[in-house]
């Protein structure tokens, strides 16, 4: 009896045991399998952060490499803009010395008009019958006096003005081209007040001091009296894309300033224009070059000018 009871009691407790290791094995292992689940996510979601820290390193690289070209494009822009700055220092320089050597002849030129006043009082006294060409001398010696006068406050007030830029379109006087326009701007003439201002023979000695064909020169500084009166205008040309016709165009239309065409809409300048149908003009590039150059015009750092 007591060996049958033992024999059951041992059953029993062999499968309570083999029950519960079946049940604990089946609980661990769903346990695993959600634990596996959740690592794997965790383990997604790590490469995938990786992922995009590879990616975003990538693109601070190559915006790194941007940065160093656009630094060494400013640092070669920022040499030429020295050198520049270096040769308008000696043209400034020169105009100085122009103005002071004219301020010399001024003098010079006063006195001598003085000294001509006082021997042509003495000879009208002593010889009525050349008193008419002595003042005849004296009157032509003071109007270049005063001719040297003007044109000496019209060279302070251009030096003023153009000290860090180009002068006015001389060209644009009818009997002035290329050369002599040059050979006036190196003489420090840039204006066309200046050259309203100044003597026939000043004129003539400094763009053909040795033609042997006659200048109108009094027409040029006529119509240099006409052009100074009108605002100053901007070449236009210097925009990518406006060429000379398009340019009159502008200025035919009273659109004479970089600042006045970036305040204007693509239509309103399509208007004045009138391009064909088969040309590409972009205009909204026109309008944003504009805006940079009045800035600049602004600013005094304008130097690209076609006149």
């Amino acid at each position: 009896m007591n060996l049958i009871f033992l024999w059951w009691l041992t059953l029993g407790a062999l499968i309570g045991f083999v029950a519960a290791w079946i049940w604990d094995w089946l609980w661990f292992r769903r346990r695993r399998q959600i634990v596996s689940l959740e690592v794997e996510t965790q383990l997604a979601k790590i490469q995938g952060e990786r992922d995009r820290l590879a990616g975003e390193l990538r693109a601070c690289g190559d915006r790194r490499a941007a940065l160093e070209g656009e630094l060494k494009t400013a640092q070669g822009s920022l040499k030429v803009a020295q050198d520049e700055l270096g040769g308008l220092r000696a043209q400034l320089a020169a105009l100085n010395a122009e103005n002071e050597r004219l301020r010399v002849e001024l003098e010079q030129a006063r006195s001598a008009g003085v000294s001509l006043d006082a021997t042509a009082g003495q000879h009208l006294a002593a010889q009525q019958v050349g008193g008419a060409d002595e003042n005849a001398v004296v009157a032509s010696l003071r109007e270049y006096n005063l001719a040297l006068h003007d044109e000496l406050e019209a060279t302070r007030l251009a030096v003023g003005r153009f000290a860090g830029t180009n002068g006015d379109p001389l060209i644009d006087i009818d009997g002035i081209g290329p050369v002599y326009q040059e050979r006036l701007y190196k003489a420090g003439v840039v204006t066309f007040a200046q050259v309203a201002a100044m003597h026939p023979d000043r004129l003539r000695a400094i763009v053909a001091p040795n033609a042997v064909f006659e200048l109108d020169t009094e027409s040029w500084r006529e119509q240099a009296r006409q052009l100074a009166k009108l605002p100053a205008r901007d070449p236009l040309i210097d925009i990518l894309g406006v060429g000379p016709v398009y340019e009159q165009r502008l200025l035919n239309a009273g659109v004479t300033s970089f600042a006045q065409l970036a305040s204007m809409s693509e239509a309103e300048i399509r208007a004045i224009i009138r391009p064909e149908p088969w040309q590409n003009v972009d205009i909204p590039a026109w309008i944003a070059e504009a805006k940079v150059l009045a800035q600049q015009v602004r600013d005094g750092t304008y130097r690209k000018g076609e006149y």
